[in-house]
């Protein structure tokens, strides 16, 4: 293997290439979005807005990594962790997930556009995800 090979299947590049499909299949969608991913991106990859709610994805399977930039963020905010496939996620992060008191969702990069439009689109997301997050204060 060369090392542009190597590179080009590195973890990072991988990565990359990730954000980009997601971001492409957001923005065919009409749901704006940016990369912001790299070296100082505080754990946010991609970060955007739909009918004014904010949400932030990650792309990775350990949702540890997420809810630590949730707290740095307000609230009624959408926590996406993409991974390529659902298997891809252990038992203990989809519990993590279910179980959390920041609204994360897991999703197959493949579902990303239907999930996040579900969840956006239904009625009084802010109310409830407000009245979520004050609960726990």
């Amino acid at each position: 293997m060369t090392k542009f090979q190597q590179e080009e299947n590195s973890s990072v590049q991988k990565g990359k290439n990730f954000e980009i499909k997601i971001e492409k299949l957001l923005t065919d969608a009409n749901i704006k979005c940016e990369i912001t991913g790299g070296p100082g991106d505080k754990g946010i990859d991609i970060k955007g807005m739909k009918k004014d709610v904010k949400f932030i994805i990650e792309y990775c399977s350990i949702i540890n990594q997420i809810k630590g930039v949730f707290s740095r963020q307000s609230n009624g905010t959408i926590g996406i962790v993409a991974a390529p496939s659902m298997n891809k996620y252990a038992p203990e992060t989809k519990e993590t997930a279910r179980t959390s008191i920041y609204n994360i969702i897991l999703v197959d990069v493949n579902n990303i556009v239907i999930e996040l439009n579900e969840i956006i689109n239904k009625d009084n997301i802010k109310m409830n995800l407000n009245i979520k997050i004050k609960n726990i204060k």
